[in-house]
């Protein structure tokens, strides 16, 4: 059982990795509000009889709705405007990459606004998570980053994940008894109709679409919002959140792997290290281990205990 659970959060991440390349495709054709519109549009039609079935309520409760408002306006407007516009101008491989800072960007601004603790293992991870996204974004140039020379559409990935810190601090101290089902449902259609204003007239004026447009909307709405969705929520039931959280870490991977393949995008050196790094920066920071553990255990090695 286990095995099968682990499977569909390996599913789950190359779900999510396949939106970067899905979307890079999608707002070639078309501006990037108008492929979150139809992303949502698409999926929330989809979600409506999952919500009847498994939900023993359709409405939200009152003292439910601004949380669901801020969380539509955060995790489902802003964040995929930003994660667009990234895309416009950066590839699909560093926005992998730069995506994996999230579970430190929220921990981040929970220290920040909640007043969360951090471990010096937590800080540490985050030291060493952030140093692999400045080598991705210079390219291993660091007088770029001296000269603040950056890609506007990398800076918009940070934001993007800031900005997807700042959705998983509402849901964690507002969202109160709602599931994650119905948390996606709603906050999905309050960020649809935020949409609305942008793509009104824009959604008539897509450039010639063909095949490659529907699927890339068909796979982010479909693929990267329902099923992965309903997958991860199967995992973390079963195997709990930080072993699914652990996963997370095959999405950059996998965002390489598949634009590699689909968009013929080419991995350098830098970016490369740069992957590694962060990984192993946010394996670092999720790890249950105490950093005096660690040092410990190196320490006993240097000392020929070990």
């Amino acid at each position: 059982m286990k095995a099968i659970n682990y499977g569909l959060l390996l599913i789950t991440s190359m779900l999510w990795a396949g939106n970067f390349v899905a979307s890079k495709v999608a707002v070639g054709y078309v501006g990037p509000e108008t492929v979150a519109f139809l992303r949502y549009f698409i999926a929330i039609i989809i979600l409506i009889p999952v919500v009847l079935i498994q939900e023993n309520k359709f409405l939200p409760p009152k003292q439910s709705i601004w949380p669901l408002i801020g969380m539509g306006f955060t995790g489902v407007f802003l964040f995929n405007m930003l994660v667009l516009m990234a895309l416009e101008h950066t590839s699909a491989t560093n926005t992998g990459v730069i995506s994996a800072l999230n579970p430190i960007a929220i921990a981040l601004l929970a220290f920040i606004f909640v007043k969360e603790k951090l471990s010096l293992r937590q800080i540490l991870g985050m030291g060493i998570g952030l140093v692999g996204v400045l080598i991705v974004i210079t390219n291993g140039d660091w007088l770029r980053m001296l000269e603040l020379n950056f890609n506007i559409g990398d800076l918009y990935m940070l934001l993007a994940v800031l900005t997807w810190g700042v959705y998983s601090l509402i849901i964690k101290n507002a969202a109160g008894d709602l599931s994650p089902l119905f948390i996606t449902f709603w906050s999905g259609i309050f960020g649809l109709f935020m949409f609305v204003p942008f793509t009104f007239k824009k959604i008539y004026f897509i450039q010639s679409p063909d095949l490659n447009f529907w699927s890339s909307i068909g796979y982010t709405s479909i693929g990267a919002t329902v099923l992965a969705m309903l997958f991860w929520n199967i995992g973390v039931r079963n195997v709990g959140g930080t072993q699914s959280g652990m996963f997370l870490n095959f999405n950059p991977i996998f965002t390489a792997l598949l634009a590699f393949l689909l968009l013929g995008e080419t991995l350098s050196w830098p970016q490369i290290w740069g992957t590694i790094v962060v990984i192993n920066g946010v394996i670092i920071y999720s790890s249950k281990y105490p950093t005096y553990k660690i040092t410990n255990i190196l320490t006993r090695f240097r000392l020929g205990k070990g």
